[in-house]
């Protein structure tokens, strides 16, 4: 048995765990980010992430006996444009002020001597790096994946790789345009999939028809995912819509991904994705199969499996 560390970077939490060739997760920690101290606290906290885990690790196989389990190496997911290859996060909006950030060698430093190798690929590539190992994914080779979150990220794999493009780029998947002069996305465009399916749209959205005058129970103050599809499954007709029109055009936009590549399965996870099946994806299969040229296979989509765990496992199988 092998072992490999993963390392969930967030905005609020970093994330740490031991991964087990059989897909097992132990030894997991949790730290505060504290984003405005600045990266090298940043990569001090994620260092101090990492020995926490090694150091349970050592205590476990010494108690049991064991001879010291064998880590192959530590994975890092992180938002962001990350050079490929390279331990540089290129731009990241999570974290203000970081260009082209050497990242990995700041945890190097912090790290000292261990001598256990370092990687690092864009969060959504290991979540999806992830669910092909251990989740969804498992027994697919070519898969397109969306998280649904206060954005919408995604990641591409073709033939068992996460697929990278030209300039490290590939994969911006919630950035789709499936409404030509629609909602401003903030990545400056309009109508992109995630000016629709992210978590902040989506409420705009909702408080619009409410100002519109939409009857609905809600309240135009405070509104979040979360209270709009509890709405939606007391039967509130406006949440109930404004769920339909998101897995729409959730479904557009996988129409135009499953013209171009071609994948076997979509894994659609997030926070936007716990709406379930009723709510959301039942509308994103309608509308998939309604606008999909007539070919010899059919595009699985389904939701996610390693919930708040895809990162780590993810992140963890950047060694091998």
């Amino acid at each position: 048995m092998k072992y490999s560390i993963g390392i969930d970077l967030g905005g609020t939490n970093i994330k740490g765990g031991l991964l087990s060739t059989d897909g097992k997760l132990s030894c997991r920690k949790v730290v505060s980010t504290c984003v405005n101290e600045g990266v090298k606290a940043i990569a001090a906290r994620i260092a101090q992430t990492i020995q926490q885990v090694i150091t349970e690790v050592n205590e476990e196989t010494h108690q049991s006996g064991n001879s010291t389990k064998e880590i192959i190496g530590i994975g890092l997911g992180s938002p962001g444009l990350i050079i490929a290859g390279s331990g540089i996060i290129h731009f990241s909006p999570n974290f203000p002020g970081w260009t082209d950030i050497p990242l990995l060698d700041y945890v190097s430093d912090e790290l000292g001597d261990l001598d256990i190798p370092l990687y690092i690929d864009n969060d959504v590539n290991v979540m999806v790096l992830g669910e092909l190992h251990h989740g969804a994914g498992v027994g697919y080779e070519n898969i397109v994946a969306l998280a649904l979150g206060t954005g919408v990220g995604g990641g591409v794999v073709i033939n068992r790789k996460v697929y990278h493009g030209s300039w490290n780029t590939a994969g911006e998947l919630g950035h789709t345009v499936v409404q030509p002069n629609g909602r401003k996305c903030g990545c400056g465009n309009h109508g992109c999939l995630e000016a629709y399916a992210g978590a902040r749209h989506i409420v705009e959205r909702t408080q619009q028809k409410i100002i519109e005058g939409r009857k609905t129970c809600l309240k135009l103050e405070g509104l979040t995912p979360k209270q709009i599809a509890e709405a939606a499954t007391t039967g509130d007709k406006l949440a109930q819509d404004i769920f339909a029109e998101t897995g729409r055009y959730l479904g557009i936009a996988l129409t135009s991904i499953a013209h171009i590549l071609n994948p076997q399965i979509a894994i659609i996870g997030g926070g936007i994705a716990a709406a379930g099946e009723e709510l959301l994806f039942q509308h994103v299969r309608k509308e998939f199969k309604s606008r999909t040229m007539d070919i010899p296979g059919e595009m699985e989509i389904v939701p996610a499996k390693l919930g708040n765990e895809a990162g780590l496992v993810g992140a963890a199988m950047l060694p091998y």
